[in-house]
């Protein structure tokens, strides 16, 4: 009989225990080499010039002025890809002169020399091109009439964004060793062809869980909570409406707090009939808005005939003017333009929107881009069946509108332009993504010769692409248009509008509006870059609705003439003309006493 020491249990914990010593010390061995590869390893030259050359082109100016999160994002992003441009571009130039037998080495004593020459140059040129970038800052700002940051702003940014590739870089780097520690574990067990494989199919596994829980679990779960939140909110400073032509008031089928926090401002904002009366001279109605607000308890569909039984109950139909407005991701509907039209009708008006989400436009595009278009589609095609149910006589004016996402989704409401010439007595997009499959092909039409800013469709003889006022009446160069002719459809975009004119493929092509440089209130030194000038305009799009009205995707006091030439309030005569200007001088200035914040 053997004894225990021989026996197989004792072999095994002897075996185990040595496979444990093996590994602790290989892990102990590897650890040290990531820690080193992560931190103390030495920068590449062709990264660091890499990020040098793409740190000098980020300072370039794009559509806004930025703030010091916007340089941060800008120069974070841009160092990033030098960075890892430069390696790439070093690894290729070393692979050559191996495969050529080339060799380039510096002398001892030119070497100290060449180090100076190199921080000179490279200190001054970076001093250069971020003064240059301070200095078109300044630019910009004069061209959208804001107030220039001051230069604080700026070298905050800057060392922020300096901060963020590094950290970029150090996540790169734990990500590589990584993957050497997998290799090290598995190389022992698993043939050599195999290790790679599986240490790559464990990083990445490992990398997938972190960004996992980190930007799905933490990130966007707080922004989904955040939204839902804001739409809950209850403001003391909006008020419940009481006029029975609200949606949200004591009369209506729609709670108050059934509305989210976007419908409720909607219905509680507007002007009375007294104000519009005393602004234009004229007798005027009560106008009516309707909104409803989204539910879990109810489907999109549902919503829909929600709309309806308000548009039923506040006997909307019998108005002479209906118009349907798709919202933003979290239903918000621009009051310059709500207020515009009721104004310009002297109230006989109905305006109905619904919300689709609670998530701003961003994250909407992110999550569901097929919200808006449901929304928009089913919406209108609802009220049209209504309509076309009606006698014809009796049958109000059918306008839609949309800003933003809810152009987009707005939009999606028709099949072709000839379609919405078709279904509608008008049309007003403001601020529409060029992505929108409506746009695109409004755009493949344009005459040769127009610029990409403002395309010119059959002389505008239905549509007309505005930029600033003056574009309704003539085209973006000065030439006149063939006679406006019934529908009419305006499509509002400025130049500096970031939101129309952010697109994924700016990372890789130039489009053709920034190859012409032709916008009035954008940066003739504007230029295009590779991946730069993509997040460059990204980073425009957060704060471009803060920007003075006019600019950016502010669009304020310009909605009152374009739903006047929407609405077919043409002016003859130069005396009909200026009696016309300061009748819409008025109510711009009656809009913005109910709207004190834009």
């Amino acid at each position: 009989m053997r004894s225990g020491s021989d026996s197989p249990v004792t072999g095994l914990v002897r075996t185990l225990g040595s496979t444990a010593k093996a590994v602790r010390t290989l892990t102990k061995r590897t650890e040290h080499r990531a820690r080193r590869i992560a931190i103390s390893r030495p920068l590449s030259t062709g990264g660091f010039l890499g990020a040098s050359v793409t740190s000098w082109i980020a300072t370039s100016p794009s559509m806004l002025p930025r703030t010091w999160w916007m340089w941060t994002l800008n120069f974070g992003a841009s160092q990033t890809y030098g960075y890892a441009g430069g390696v790439l571009a070093e690894r290729i130039v070393l692979r050559i002169m191996d495969a050529i037998g080339l060799r380039m080495e510096i002398e001892e004593d030119h070497r100290d020399r060449a180090r100076g020459i190199g921080a000179a140059a490279l200190v001054g040129i970076s001093t250069y091109s971020w003064v240059r970038g301070v200095l078109r800052q300044r630019e910009i700002s004069h061209l959208v009439h804001e107030e220039p940051k001051n230069v604080a702003t700026h070298v905050v940014g800057s060392l922020g964004g300096l901060a963020a590739s590094v950290g970029v870089l150090a996540t790169v780097r734990g990500v590589l060793a990584t993957a050497q520690l997998y290799r090290a574990l598995l190389r022992p067990y698993l043939p050599a062809g195999m290790v790679r494989l599986a240490s790559l199919l464990l990083t990445a596994a490992t990398v997938t869980v972190l960004a996992e829980r980190l930007l799905r679990g933490r990130v966007l779960e707080h922004m989904i909570e955040s939204g839902e939140a804001a739409n809950r909110l209850i403001s003391p400073d909006v008020p419940r409406p009481a006029s029975p032509l609200r949606s949200g008031s004591p009369s209506s089928l729609e709670s108050w707090e059934s509305l989210g926090a976007p419908g409720r401002k909607i219905v509680s904002a507007g002007p009375t009939q007294e104000m519009i009366a005393r602004t234009t001279g004229a007798e005027a109605k009560e106008p009516i808005r309707v909104y409803a607000g989204k539910s879990t308890s109810r489907t999109l569909e549902e919503t829909v005939q929600t709309v309806l039984a308000e548009l039923d109950r506040t006997r909307a139909w019998e108005r002479g003017t209906l118009v349907l407005f798709t919202g933003t991701g979290t239903g918000w509907l621009q009051e310059w333009s709500l207020s515009a039209i009721e104004f310009l009708t002297g109230g006989d008006c109905a305006t109905a929107s619904l919300q689709y989400s609670v998530y701003t436009s961003g994250l909407s595009y992110v999550l569901d881009r097929r919200s808006p278009q449901r929304a928009g589609h089913q919406l209108f095609h609802a009220v049209r069946r209504r309509l076309d149910a009606m006698p014809e006589e009796e049958r109000p004016a059918l306008y839609v509108a949309g800003e933003s996402l809810g152009s987009y989704g707005g939009n999606s409401a028709f099949r072709d332009v000839q379609d919405l010439l078709a279904s509608v007595d008008g049309a007003v997009w403001t601020g529409t993504p060029s992505f929108t499959p409506l746009w695109r092909e409004i755009a493949s039409r344009s005459r040769p010769g127009a610029p990409a800013i403002a395309p010119i469709i059959e002389h505008g003889r239905h549509i007309r692409v505005v930029t600033r006022p003056q574009d309704l009446h003539r085209n973006y160069f000065g030439g006149l248009y063939r006679r406006w002719e019934h529908p009419r459809v305006v499509y509002a975009q400025h130049p500096s509008d970031p939101v129309v004119w952010w697109r994924p493929s700016l990372l890789w092509e130039e489009p053709d509006w920034l190859r012409e440089r032709v916008g009035h209130d954008v940066t003739p030194a504007m230029r295009w870059f590779p991946w730069i000038t993509f997040w460059q305009i990204a980073a425009d799009m957060p704060l471009s609705v803060k920007v003075t009205g006019g600019h950016g995707h502010s669009y304020h006091a310009e909605m009152v003439p374009i739903w006047a030439g929407v609405l077919g309030q043409d002016s003859h005569g130069e005396g009909e003309a200026l009696e016309q200007r300061h009748r819409h001088r008025a109510i711009v200035q009656a809009i913005r006493e109910i709207t004190p914040t834009t």
